[in-house]
């Protein structure tokens, strides 16, 4: 039996979700079509937009679809940076924790003529509010911080967050990845979403654009989403994204997720385990930790062997996991950052499995430090 514990990376496309696509997946007319069949695939998209506008209580109009949640979040930065034209604010503070898809926007921004600074973390990779007080200042456009870290799970006070940037009159961002739909927090002025996360099929994300806020495109052609982002839609990818979305907008699994974690996590932490995130507001899915002495690398593919797919939420580069730059941000050595390890539960999580791979994840382990001796 293999666990799979990386729901975080990606979860399994809902059955019912891949029922809703499949009058979709054959032939299928442009949304953009003015003919009886065009307009069948414009109400369909219609209706994903409701769902998702519904599902973070926002306007119709006020969500933009994308091809993932990265293309979401590279519109939010870049595409209010094209937007101002406002030369005073030419600074924008991102999190020290963030996602790749936010922190590898650095470069073009600074081409853009931006001073991009990093918001500091705490031990447990949570924005400190009061360095991003120190920071603000009305030279800022944009603030951007994650609801809740891919990596380790601790969630931010977004709502706080926000509040601050708009009070210095900046723009806030927020990634909605991880949080969207069950453990969303409606905060600022732009959220990036998408749709693998919550058991929706993969090349489709969304980014709420509050009503008045100005963002340039990215991408020009057609004129699609109101012009802001040009590609004909994926019809069927639309319509699973808003189905999944609204069975987890009306079902709700973070007591069983809570659970196996906890369960997991107990076992792990009794033979020399320490987790990164003690304390806190924690997603109910994510356990992350680190086995001192065993680096990530080893440990993760000697884990799937065994049979349990984890990941240590850190980037592959060039067949090597580089040190996590979330735990670096955290104040972990460039070595301790390299022991990272994240297990993550999905809405059919069990104790009883999560028992199972606790077991599994111990003796594997045991094993690599006995094998050192």
């Amino acid at each position: 039996m293999r666990h799979y514990l990386d729901h975080a990376a990606t979860t399994p496309l809902l059955p019912e979700s891949r029922e809703a696509m499949l009058p979709w997946l054959g032939p299928v007319a442009n949304a953009s079509s003015l003919h009886s069949e065009g307009r069948a695939a414009r109400a369909a998209v219609d209706s994903a937009r409701q769902a998702i506008a519904e599902c973070i209580g926002c306007l119709f109009g006020e969500i933009v679809f994308t091809s993932s949640g990265t293309e979401a979040a590279n519109l939010a930065l870049i595409g209010s940076a094209l937007a101002n034209s406002n030369p005073g604010r030419n600074r924008i503070l991102v999190g020290a924790t963030e996602h790749h898809c936010v922190l590898h926007c650095t470069p073009l921004l600074q081409r853009l003529g931006y001073l991009v600074d990093e918001v500091p973390a705490d031990r447990e990779s949570r924005i400190v509010p009061g360095a991003l007080c120190e920071l603000l200042g009305d030279d800022v456009l944009l603030v951007s911080v994650m609801q809740a870290n891919n990596e380790t799970g601790a969630v931010n006070e977004t709502r706080e967050l926000a509040a601050m940037a708009a009070s210095s009159g900046a723009l806030f961002h927020s990634d909605a990845v991880q949080t969207f739909p069950q453990r969303f927090v409606f905060a600022g002025d732009l959220v990036s979403m998408s749709s693998h996360k919550t058991y929706g099929p993969a090349g489709v994300g969304a980014l709420y654009i509050r009503a008045g806020t100005k963002i340039s495109p990215v991408s020009l052609g057609g004129g699609q989403e109101r012009d802001m982002r040009a590609g004909t839609e994926n019809v069927a990818a639309l319509v699973g994204f808003a189905h999944a979305a609204n069975h987890f907008r009306n079902n709700d699994f973070g007591s069983e997720m809570r659970a196996a974690r906890d369960a997991l996590a107990a076992e792990l932490l009794l033979h020399g385990f320490e987790a990164t995130v003690r304390h806190g507001p924690i997603l109910p899915g994510h356990f992350h930790c680190r086995c001192p002495g065993i680096d990530s690398e080893r440990m993760l593919i000697r884990l799937d062997r065994a049979g349990v797919s984890a990941s240590s939420g850190a980037a592959c580069s060039s067949g090597s996991l580089e040190p996590s730059h979330v735990l670096l941000a955290c104040g972990y050595t460039p070595k301790e950052a390299r022991e990272g390890l994240r297990f993550s539960f999905g809405k059919d999580a069990t104790v009883e499995a999560a028992l199972d791979a606790a077991r599994l994840v111990i003796d594997v382990a045991e094993r690599i430090k006995r094998g050192r001796h």
